[in-house]
């Protein structure tokens, strides 16, 4: 079993959380970009400026795919470290993450996944 301080069980769990959300981010400007892109592959006629923004879409979306694969791998780290510290027994229980003066984090891990939710100070 892997050894962790309060203070790494802690911040692994909140790293967690903003890369979710990052994750999500990075799903939203690919979404929008899809939308750009079929509204001008209906248009019959485009001007050198559509065709631009076209490539610059593109462009945009290749980098974004990128960086969503990037933060994927990142994430799976962050969860493969709460994984291997949290014993299987644990599983289904919610755990109380606590650090100095930060809101309470709280994890839920099961064989599918990793439930967690912060609370307020």
């Amino acid at each position: 079993m892997k050894t962790m301080t309060q203070e790494q069980f802690y911040f692994c769990l909140d790293q967690i959380l903003e890369l979710r959300s990052r994750i999500k981010d990075t799903y939203t400007v690919r979404r929008k970009a899809q939308v750009i892109e079929a509204t001008l592959a209906e248009e019959e006629q485009v001007s050198f400026d559509a065709l631009k923004q076209f490539k610059e879409n593109k462009e945009s979306a290749d980098k974004n795919t990128l960086e969503s694969l990037s933060l994927l791998k990142k994430l799976a780290v962050q969860e493969a470290s709460i994984r291997a510290y949290v014993p299987v027994s644990l599983y289904g229980k919610t755990i109380k993450a606590t650090y100095q003066n930060l809101p309470v984090i709280y994890v839920t891990i099961d064989i599918q996944s990793i439930a967690i939710e912060k609370g307020t100070l």
